[in-house]
């Protein structure tokens, strides 16, 4: 057995290295005991205009249940028009095609809380501070 003492701690800022997907593997062989190995089964879609130029896309990952909306964004003059309502539309209907329990998010407060809450999302949390001098929130909406 090793102490803590004879352990050397160091800083790798590389999230994509060698190092960072042993760390990964380490979780997820110690969380397989409980829940298996579940598959992460990433998703993009974006709104295109008529010149096939990109005005907004939603980021996400589905496992475990749930669909993670990593980012959604729209072009500063295109929103308000409901291409965000129809992304977010849009990766819902691809969760529950997948069985999903729901969705879950964050957002900042200068970005899209209000938005977020008239499509159904309700708060289950709130950070101060993050980023200073703000709240972050995050989300869920549950399809049962």
């Amino acid at each position: 057995m090793c102490s803590a003492s004879s352990v050397r701690i160091a800083v790798d800022p590389d999230l994509d290295g060698e190092k960072a997907l042993a760390i990964r593997e380490m979780l997820r062989d110690y969380n397989a005991r409980f829940i298996g190995r579940p598959d992460w089964l990433p998703m993009v879609i974006t709104a295109l205009d008529a010149e096939d130029d990109l005005v907004g896309g939603l980021a996400g990952q589905y496992g475990l249940g749930w669909l993670h909306v990593d980012m959604l964004a729209v072009l500063p003059e295109r929103r308000r028009t409901g291409i965000g309502m129809q992304l977010l539309e849009q990766a819902e209907h691809w969760a529950r095609q997948r069985g999903a329990l729901g969705v879950y998010l964050e957002t900042i407060e200068f970005q899209a809380l209000g938005f977020y809450e008239r499509l159904g999302y309700r708060q289950f949390g709130q950070q101060a501070d993050n980023p200073p001098g703000y709240t972050r929130y995050y989300l869920e909406k549950r399809f049962d």
